[in-house]
């Protein structure tokens, strides 16, 4: 007698073996087998023919920290197909922090993400805390954590721009070695993002020894994504191939209209690291529109010190910060590109506008514009910047060294709960439309597909019991319709359910069917073991 039995489904397993037509049989958490047939009954009995089974789809690259603390239902990755969500990107993660640097974190953190710390108690300073407090509450989906380098920093030297004093230095590598040891995946850096932005090569590498010290990830925002980003992959390929640590590039792209079409020179870079045995992966979103902070187009100097002190230079702006924030606009497209999506509700008027339609309503120069709206919300506005070119990002996407990610949150679909914005979509859809796209344009059969989102993004991060369906593994499975499969809203109607996502369960649960969630919680954090 199994637990559970997935009959007559069309298996991919996220190895890139063909597909073929089998039951699964579950026995506790585990797949106990697999074949054409299984014999015997179960308690419960799932017939999926006509359906794909394949494992649970892997999210290596999000912002989720925050939700398995919330007092509410996050869904909204759940209902793509996620079964594992891997948060702290971009340099910027809950954790680290201490008693006396909690607050500047957390408002840090806030800032500069999409996700409200509204009614969400944040008393965890450690790993070790973090997996205390969400296994108290318990949780749909499985999560993980890496460190991200500009909490680190914040944590040990606050966010001014200059160099750690030795002593620091030190601080920082005892601090992320704790963390590691307690089961954080690795580290992320954002460099587009002070403070990380203020490290130069020579901190970047201290940390990155202690990383391939751990067996981990070191997952980068490069520095630059616009018209120095290959300059920006090669600081990061030297690093990577003098430290021997593994690289993954974070959300692949070129975001400069300059640029456009030659996303095949930025792989050919890639590829040339490989062939001298640098370790390197990459992972990307499959929209031509980014989402971030409206605070990205400031330049990094005048970020320094923190949120404080960059309020009081926007409130009385030098010629050189204006000339700085009108440069980096037109370098990602002009204001006509810039969406505002979120000013966590003290503007709402100008959520779901774009900022060249904001500037000519009130008079007002676009750079006048951003200083202004960054003014009256206290820096907290988060903004969609349409600066790809879909080509480079088709292009990009048939890799097979390239996972597919969110870069987002998982929130609940109640728009009353959190925000009443328009975030990125990508919150919401991505994995469904990623397999739209891939089976649309014929870019990639079935099985490289769900390679991508499972497989692949497990071994790039050291999952070793997920991503793959066989006998053993744990039993995190998504069933879709993957002739239908496709993204439900848009940017302006983000909030829509995707479409074509079946069932998805996790450590032998049933967690969402039929467009329901269920209510099951075998969800948990996850530690990265060491080899």
């Amino acid at each position: 007698m199994y637990d559970l039995i997935i009959r007559g489904g069309r298996i991919v397993d996220g190895t890139r073996k063909p597909a073929f037509t089998g039951d699964i049989a579950i026995t506790g958490s585990r797949i106990e087998k697999i074949a054409e047939h299984v014999a015997g009954e179960a308690k419960t009995v799932i017939d999926a023919a006509g359906w794909t089974v394949s494992p649970g789809f892997v999210d290596i690259h999000c912002h989720s920290d925050l939700a398995p603390l919330a007092p509410f239902q996050p869904e909204s990755i759940l209902r793509q197909g996620v079964t594992f969500e891997l948060g702290g990107n971009c340099g910027m993660s809950l954790l680290p922090s201490t008693p006396e640097t909690r607050e500047s974190i957390t408002e840090y953190f806030v800032s500069d993400l999409q996700y409200p710390a509204k009614d969400i108690t944040i008393d965890v300073h450690t790993m070790d805390d973090y997996v205390r407090r969400v296994e108290a509450g318990g949780e749909s989906i499985n999560y993980g954590l890496l460190v991200g380098h500009g909490v680190l920093r914040g944590c040990v030297m606050g966010f001014e721009n200059r160099k750690p004093t030795p002593e620091e230095m030190e601080a920082m590598k005892q601090r992320l070695d704790q963390e590691l040891s307690m089961g954080a995946f690795g580290m992320s850096l954002g460099l587009i993002y002070p403070p990380s932005a203020f490290a130069e090569p020579e901190e970047i590498e201290e940390l990155a020894k202690v990383v391939k010290q751990h067996d981990g990830v070191l997952t980068v925002h490069l520095r630059n994504e616009g018209p120095r980003v290959f300059e920006a992959a090669k600081e990061m390929i030297a690093i990577a191939e003098h430290t021997g640590v593994h690289l993954e590039i974070s959300h692949l792209k070129i975001m400069t209209k300059s640029l456009w079409g030659r996303s095949g020179e930025l792989l050919e870079l890639i590829d040339a690291a490989k062939e001298r045995g640098v370790n390197i992966t990459a992972d990307q979103y499959p929209f031509y529109a980014s989402s971030t902070s409206l605070t990205a187009l400031v330049p990094k100097w005048a970020h320094s010190g923190g949120i404080g002190p960059m309020l009081e230079r926007i409130r009385k702006p030098e010629e050189k910060l204006k000339e700085d924030i009108r440069l980096e606009m037109e370098s990602r497209g002009g204001a006509e590109c810039v969406m505002i999506s979120s000013t966590h509700g003290l503007r709402p008027e100008y959520e779901g506008r774009f900022l060249n339609e904001i500037a000519a309503e009130t008079g007002e120069d676009p750079v006048d514009a951003v200083l202004r709206i960054l003014d009256e919300c206290d820096c907290g506005v988060n903004c969609n910047y349409f600066s790809q070119n879909e080509e480079d990002m088709l292009r990009i996407m048939k890799r097979l060294d390239v996972a597919v990610i969110t870069d987002g949150y998982n929130f609940p679909l109640d728009r009353t709960i959190l925000t009443d914005a328009a975030p990125h979509p990508r919150n919401f859809a991505t994995f469904p439309h990623a397999l739209e796209l891939m089976r649309d344009r014929h870019l990639l059969p079935l099985e490289d597909a769900v390679y991508k989102m499972t497989g692949l993004p497990a071994d790039i991060i050291g999952l070793t019991d997920r991503g793959r369906l066989a006998e053993g593994m744990i039993a995190d499975i998504t069933v879709f319709d993957a002739e239908d499969v496709a993204m439900g809203g848009d940017f302006m109607h983000p909030f829509e359910p995707p479409r074509g996502i079946g069932r998805v369960i996790v450590s032998g649960q049933v967690v969402y069917e039929d467009g329901h969630v269920t209510g099951a919680k075998p969800g948990r954090v996850l530690r990265h073991t060491r080899v």
